[in-house]
Parts: C-alpha cells; sequence; structure tokens
C-alpha cells in the first residue's frame, strides 16, 4: 500500500513538470519576414513653399489732376502699354499750347539778334560799328539762343506732362482693383498717387527655407556625384486641393546668407505659370528632386517601430529569434522607407505581428514580398 501511494506521488510530480516545461518553451510565433534591400531611388526634399510675383508694379499719378476716366476692368489681364486711367488733360494742353508759342516768339528773337550780329560783324570790319556795338549784338544773340534751348526743354517737358496725363500699364499681368475712383484728385508734389497695382503672373516665383543642416548635406552629397547640380533640381508643387500643378519649377536662387534667428536660407524656383493657376502669396507643398539614382536601403515602413523620436526594427537572428535593432530611418519611398543606418542589405526584417512580439521571442519566419515590390511610385523625401 505504501509502495503504491509513493508511485501515485512520482506520477503527480512528473505530470507538473511536463506542464512547466511547456509553459516555458511556447511555439514559435509565426512571422512574415523581408530583407534589408540595395536599391538606386529618386531623392526629393519636402517643404512649404510661397508664391511670389516675379515683377509687381505700382502704376502712378505723375501729374496731379483729376482723374477722368478708368479703361479697364479690375482684376482683367493687361498687356504692357495699354490705356489704363486718363488724368484731365486740359490744363496741359493749355501749358504745351503756351510753351510753344513762347519757344516761338524765343525763335523770331533769335533770328533777329542774329541778323544785327551779322550786320554788326560787317560794320565792324569796314570800321563803321564800334567793337562795343559788335559785342552788344554778340551778347544779345547768345541771350537769345539760351531763350531758345531753355523754351524747348519747357516745350518737352510739357509734352511728357501732357503724356502722363494718359496711364498706361509699365508691365503686361494682372491689374488689381482701382485704389482712387473716378473724379478724385490724384498726384501732387510730394508724393506720386498709387492708384492701381499689376503683377506679372507667367511665369511665378516660389520661395522656401531649407535648414543649414539640408543645405550641408546636398553640398556634400552633390559633391561626391550622387546628388543632381542645382540648375538640374526639379521642383515639384501640390496645390492646396491635393492636385499636383502639371509643370516643373527650377532652382535659380539660393540666397548668400542663413537667417541666424531660425537657421534656414532662402531659396527660389521659378515656375511657368500660363494659365494663371497660381496667383502671389499662396502656400504651396513643394517636392524638391535632389537626386535621381542615389543609392539606398530599404525596408517596408511597417517594419519600423518609431517611439519619442527614435527608430527601431525586429530582425530575425540567426538563432530562431527575434531581436530588437535601433535604426535611423530617412525618407519614404513608395511603401518602404529608407534606412540610413542601422541595418545592413540581406538582413531580414520582421513585417507583421509586431505587436505580438517580444526581444528575444522565439519566432518561425515566411518571407514577404521584397521592399520594392510595392513602391511603384517614387515619392521620397530625405
Amino acid at each position: 500500500m505504501r509502495f503504491r501511494c509513493a508511485a501515485l506521488l512520482w506520477l503527480v510530480l512528473f505530470a507538473a513538470c511536463g506542464r512547466n516545461e511547456a509553459a516555458v518553451a511556447p511555439a514559435p510565433l509565426d512571422v512574415s519576414v523581408t530583407a534589408v534591400e540595395r536599391a538606386k531611388i529618386p531623392v526629393y526634399m519636402e517643404h512649404v513653399g510661397t508664391t511670389e510675383a516675379v515683377n509687381t508694379v505700382e502704376v502712378r499719378a505723375r501729374v496731379r489732376g483729376v482723374l477722368e476716366k478708368v479703361f479697364f476692368q479690375e482684376g482683367a489681364d493687361v498687356h504692357q502699354g495699354d490705356l489704363l486711367f486718363l488724368i484731365e488733360p486740359a490744363p496741359y494742353r493749355a501749358a504745351l499750347d503756351k510753351a510753344r508759342a513762347d519757344l516761338a516768339r524765343a525763335q523770331a528773337t533769335l533770328a533777329r539778334a542774329q541778323a544785327d550780329f551779322a550786320r554788326a560783324t560787317e560794320l565792324a570790319r569796314r570800321e563803321v560799328a564800334s567793337e562795343t556795338d559788335l559785342e552788344h549784338a554778340r551778347a544779345a544773340r547768345d541771350e537769345a539762343t539760351a531763350s531758345v534751348q531753355s523754351l524747348h526743354a519747357a516745350v518737352e517737358q510739357a509734352e511728357l506732362d501732357i503724356g502722363y496725363t494718359e496711364v498706361r500699364a509699365p508691365i503686361a499681368g494682372r491689374i488689381g482693383r482701382v485704389l482712387v475712383t473716378q473724379g478724385n484728385l490724384v498726384g501732387g508734389s510730394d508724393d506720386e498717387t498709387v492708384i492701381a497695382t499689376i503683377v506679372q503672373l507667367d511665369p511665378i516665383y516660389v520661395y522656401w527655407s531649407p535648414s543649414e543642416k539640408e543645405r550641408l548635406d546636398v553640398l556634400r552629397l552633390r559633391s561626391q556625384g550622387l546628388y543632381l547640380q542645382r540648375d538640374q533640381a526639379e521642383v515639384n508643387v501640390v496645390l492646396a486641393d491635393g492636385s499636383t500643378y502639371p509643370h516643373l519649377g527650377k532652382v535659380d536662387f539660393v540666397d548668400n546668407a542663413v537667417d541666424p534667428n531660425v537657421g534656414t536660407v532662402r531659396a527660389r524656383a521659378v515656375l511657368p505659370n500660363p494659365d494663371k493657376t497660381l496667383l502671389p502669396g499662396e502656400y504651396t507643398s513643394l517636392k524638391i528632386l535632389v537626386g535621381r539614382d542615389v543609392p539606398a536601403l530599404l525596408v517596408p515602413a511597417e517594419a519600423i517601430h518609431e517611439e519619442q523620436g527614435s527608430s527601431s526594427v525586429f530582425v530575425a537572428a540567426a538563432d530562431g529569434t527575434a531581436q530588437v535593432r535601433r535604426v535611423v530611418a530617412g525618407g519614404t519611398y513608395g511603401t518602404s522607407r529608407v534606412i540610413d543606418s542601422g541595418l545592413e542589405p540581406g538582413e531580414k526584417v520582421v513585417v507583421d505581428n509586431l505587436g505580438k512580439l517580444r526581444p528575444g521571442m522565439k519566432i518561425a519566419v515566411h518571407e514577404a514580398a521584397a521592399a520594392t515590390a510595392a513602391a511603384p511610385t517614387p515619392a521620397p523625401t530625405p
């Protein structure tokens, strides 16, 4: 009887140990993995840009007078030289007539003075007139000549003034609203009145401000032949409604100083704007293509866990476990992410069941699709 009880006790203890061993060694977790892949991809920088007119001109009244007529519709496109406003021309026409009359009188006086001088010269040669008479005649001729020159200038100024009564478009572009309505007095000696504004819309500028680090990264990689030269970079614009602007821009300016307050440098691109889609002052999303075939390491975006500013992945280790690896993740390429450091080509990263994984857990791996297979449309950022 005692022997039978002891045997039963050993059986119970053996069954308990078997259950503990099963709890300590659970079945491996099924996961999908994919290899870290080398690829050559286009590289974009993403920024928010602001559009600005290539030319903005304030149309001013250059003579004083009543604004008599307006010849355009507010908000319309105008051509260079189009008549925009008429300032009362009557006073300036009268001033021109007077200046021409004064000039004609001075020319008659000059003709008489020239004849008198010629006569005095002949008489002095024949010793009939004195040298004093000759000097008086010469002085009268010179004074008349100066008067004619002065009145020629007065006529030219009067012609300019009457020309300024017709206010014409100095550039082609889109004109804004009328700032001084018809019937008001415009112009003045102290300040020429602004009566409208014209902006040139085609082409148009877009400005953005890359950081100092971005600028240095681009310069370094450009010197290594990995990035495009400045005049080869392409600027893609995404409008506020999410649509892509159909025309590419070209970088034409990078400022010569960094703003010390924010650590950025101002850059600019010029874009064709034939349909006047873009207007000055718009905010746009920019994708600036800085490299076409840049070597990179890619993993599926879902493999990356980001928390508190750091990124990590689970790597399938040789011993059949999942190990955590800190990585520096770069921009996106389709559904993949660029890995700047932390992984080597060919290493296997886990792409599913990440919520169940713990470091060191046993895994049963299954191959997933390659990283670039799901990236037919490149949209990378640095």
